[in-house]
């Protein structure tokens, strides 16, 4: 264990250093900037080295030191690092969530303790956040909290998500802009685009776990959000429909020109009217995210393979976004394998809507004793090895 860190851990187990100080490490700080610094100007023939300092002390990996040092090679001695990491350290945090911190957000070492950091959290405390939630904030949030008030934008997402516990949650998985949710500027970003969502039937904790989940719509600019949903307006699916919100993330990471070219491809695969076509999109506006490769081999597999309607499946949009090689193809082999013994008379589609867990049970388990082969042959076709003579 590097000296430091050694120093450190001394240094809070004599020093009784609570979880969450006030903050009675100022002391512990000074000692270790006065420390760094003697050592600095002491020993000239081992000058301060950042990628040493994130491997040696912080916990970074060589390759991670490489990539968080670009960030901060104007630093020239640890004391300000020390400070923080001390800091860290008081708040809860173990060796391994401060390298976490280090390795996501280098920057972080940069800020002021006193100044910055200690501010800030006592305004957490006054929010209620226990220590173990402000160690979790800083761990998913340190961005926001050297780089903002991150006190009062917690004060305007809690309630809206409902709970610290699930804005955490969709911030930690990325959801709605992940990290941004707590940066961005409350009263000129963000009130204006949770208004303009609310008008559209759409609710903010719902987003964060479904549709909208992957896309930027809550901190994106109010005007690009503005665009975003007239655009979903023109694919015909009304405003507080369960859809609109996945036609908003469709067309969020869809541009217009490749959803103009889908929608052709489409009317002329499955040989429809605008009207028709429109009915598919009105019921499952995310089949436009897949690519003119996938629709065209996927449709032209349902009608040529399967031998499936265009109609039938204009009304059942839902069967163009399943994948091809992972579910529709090995799906139907099964159904071939079971109709052949006189085993199944479920139609294709019946088979291809239920989850994973449901048709292993009820197609593969169920009938491993008449077909033994089916479980390998079903695993072979998902793998892409499908035998000449079972090929669709």
């Amino acid at each position: 264990m590097p000296r430091l860190q050694k120093r450190l851990l001394s240094l809070l187990r004599d020093g009784g250093a609570s979880p969450l100080p006030t903050f009675p490490l100022t002391s512990l700080r000074r000692h270790l900037c006065a420390t760094a610094t003697a050592t600095a100007t002491t020993s000239t023939e081992s000058p301060f080295s950042v990628q040493d300092y994130l491997v040696n002390t912080c916990g970074l990996t060589r390759a991670q030191s490489l990539k968080a040092s670009r960030f901060i090679s104007h630093l020239r001695s640890p004391s300000n690092p020390d400070a923080v990491l001390a800091f860290l350290s008081g708040l809860g945090l173990s060796s391994s969530d401060i390298a976490a911190v280090v390795a996501a957000d280098p920057k972080f070492l940069c800020s002021r303790v006193d100044e910055t950091l200690a501010p800030r959290v006592a305004k957490l405390r006054d929010l209620g956040l226990s220590p173990s939630k402000i160690a979790r904030l800083v761990l998913i949030g340190a961005p926001a909290l050297r780089s903002c008030d991150v006190a009062s934008r917690l004060q305007f997402w809690i309630p809206l998500f409902g709970s610290f516990d699930e804005l955490v949650n969709a911030v930690s998985r990325g959801a709605l802009g992940g990290g941004a949710l707590l940066r961005r500027d409350i009263d000129t970003v963000v009130k204006p685009n949770v208004e303009l969502l609310l008008r559209c039937g759409l609710k903010i904790p719902h987003l964060a776990k479904t549709g909208l989940s992957g896309t930027w719509v809550l901190v994106c600019s109010p005007e690009k959000l503005q665009v975003l949903v007239a655009r979903a307006d023109e694919l015909g699916v009304p405003r507080g429909s369960g859809q609109f919100m996945y036609a908003l993330a469709t067309v969020s990471c869809v541009t217009q020109e490749k959803l103009a070219a889908r929608m052709e491809l489409l009317k002329k695969t499955l040989g429809c009217s605008d009207d028709m076509l429109k009915i598919a999109v009105v019921k499952h506006p995310s089949l436009l995210r897949s690519s003119e490769d996938n629709l065209r081999s996927t449709v032209e597999f349902l009608i040529n393979k399967v031998g499936l309607e265009p109609e039938y499946i204009v009304r059942r949009p839902a069967l163009i976004t399943y994948s091809l090689k992972a579910r529709l193809e090995p799906r139907y082999i099964v159904m071939k394998i079971l109709q052949g013994k006189g085993l199944l008379s479920s139609d294709y589609c019946s088979l291809v809507v239920v989850s994973e867990r449901y048709f292993r049970s009820r197609f593969i388990e169920f009938y491993k004793e008449s077909v033994p082969e089916l479980a390998d042959v079903y695993a072979a076709a998902r793998a892409g090895k499908i035998p000449p003579d079972l090929k669709p």
